[in-house]
């Protein structure tokens, strides 16, 4: 709990309450409020305050996610989503007693443990917004902070004003950081929320072995298909903005390669190799999308003409996190982590645990994996609209534009991204590795769709 309330004109208020203390209830009386008062007045973290409140209005402190309301409202025209992606909010975590109880409160009730579904994961949204969004009124703080929402570390801290106003409550605040107690805020979350992520459903008992050469293959296991929750929740801070949690359906099973393809691999057809780390057992990178089409249809001929392509973003996070809509947390994925010490450093492939469905080497701070997702900056017409797989169209693709790099896979406090990368070097985080999507046949589909029934 932040014990962070801050009374109005501290000095004065305690120099006055002392002296009438001491006067007519005692001396042990005025110690003890004079003890509080300056307990209050050296809190050093709060910043000093640029606008007086209300004179009926106590400050408070709150802590959370603060962001643009477009991102966590469902249904929005396009102009209705312009207008409020100048609103500001902030999911409040924590702050004051009532507010940290209700946070606690949510995550009981309606986080069961290992793995949430849709339907669940759609529950803690809607009491978040009903019961810890606080809308922020605008003024001269919220300029800066406005902007930052299209990077990456806006303000989580608002000291401020609480009021209520059609149904909507609202925080004018006098102080904005993203520091608490003279240290970068970090919400603290129960233990449960880190738990390994438990599937609904298991994949094919049998991996499609796909042939490379005569002498090498690569091992694709058949995920099912399903709804879930994609993208961040609003209590997860996200580390860019246009990811809001949305609707995304899988309509058909799908094969995913169990590992990213090796440099082995890609150059014993493409014969080059353009990673500037070499290793054959490491993932090749920094890999240009015609380059990924060519290497795709390759194996497509050498495995009687199987579609083969990169995975849509939604396909890449619905393996990722194996079905479920379970925070994306990145404490859970440590023993997943493909990634060696220090910066853009990968280790050879299954180096590390797979995840529950099988698949190797997904999570990754030194590397984005690729999808074949054009950029979008946020979930047009909604930043909760649903959606189906393969909603965004296909860029990396022949008649797609010609960039390098494009769609990008990768876990921290934001499970996935999809935007341009240009890393030149294997030693930067910019740059990125693939793997690769097979098509399941409707023999396949069927088959997997009969076994899910027994």
């Amino acid at each position: 709990m932040i014990k962070s309330f801050r009374l109005r004109d501290h000095k004065k208020q305690e120099n006055d309450m002392c002296k009438q203390l001491q006067n007519n209830i005692g001396r042990w009386v005025g110690l003890a409020v004079l003890a509080f008062a300056v307990t209050l007045s050296a809190d050093e973290s709060k910043p000093t305050a640029e606008i007086k409140p209300d004179a009926a209005g106590t400050e408070v402190t709150l802590a959370g996610n603060m962001m643009s309301n477009a991102r966590y409202t469902r249904h929005l025209t396009k102009e209705e989503s312009d207008a409020e992606n100048k609103v500001l909010v902030l999911f409040a975590l924590e702050g004051t007693p009532e507010v940290t109880a209700t946070f606690e409160e949510i995550m009981k009730d309606l986080y069961a443990g290992n793995s949430i579904n849709y339907d669940q994961a759609l529950k803690i949204e809607d009491e978040f917004n009903k019961r810890l969004k606080y809308y922020i009124t605008p003024g001269e703080l919220t300029a800066k902070p406005e902007n930052q929402l299209k990077g990456h570390m806006p303000p989580k801290v608002i000291t401020g004003v609480i009021s209520e106003k059609d149904g909507k409550k609202w925080i004018t605040p006098t102080a904005m950081s993203d520091k608490l107690n003279g240290k970068p805020y970090e919400p603290r979350f129960s233990n449960k929320l880190f738990a390994p992520d438990k599937p609904f459903k298991m994949p094919g008992s049998k991996p499609l072995a796909l042939k490379v050469t005569d002498t090498l293959s690569i091992n694709c296991i058949l995920l099912p298909a399903g709804t879930f929750m994609m993208g961040p929740p609003c209590y997860v801070c996200p580390l860019w903005f246009d990811h809001a949690p949305h609707k995304v359906t899988l309509t058909k099973p799908f094969y995913l390669s169990e590992i990213p393809v090796t440099q082995e691999m890609y150059e014993s057809i493409m014969t080059n190799n353009p990673s500037t780390e070499k290793g054959p057992q490491l993932p090749v990178r920094n890999v240009v999308c015609g380059d990924i089409y060519k290497f795709c249809q390759i194996v497509s001929g050498k495995n009687g003409g199987r579609k083969i392509r990169l995975p849509t973003q939604a396909e890449w996070e619905w393996a990722c996190r194996v079905g479920t809509s379970n925070p994306p947390f990145s404490e859970k994925y440590q023993d997943q982590n493909c990634s060696g010490k220090g910066r853009g450093v990968l280790l050879p492939v299954k180096s590390k645990k797979p995840n529950a469905w099988g698949l190797y080497d997904m999570v990754c701070d030194s590397a984005y994996e690729m999808t074949q997702d054009a950029v979008k900056w946020r979930f047009a017409p909604s930043g909760l609209e649903d959606a189906v797989d393969e909603y965004f169209p296909t860029d990396c693709s022949p008649g797609g534009k010609k960039h390098d790099h494009m769609g990008k896979g990768v876990l921290g406090f934001l499970i996935t991204n999809h935007e341009w990368v240009g890393g030149k070097s294997d030693l930067s985080y910019g740059t990125t590795k693939f793997r690769i999507l097979v098509e399941a046949t409707p023999e396949e589909i069927a088959g997997m769709e009969q076994a899910e029934k027994k």
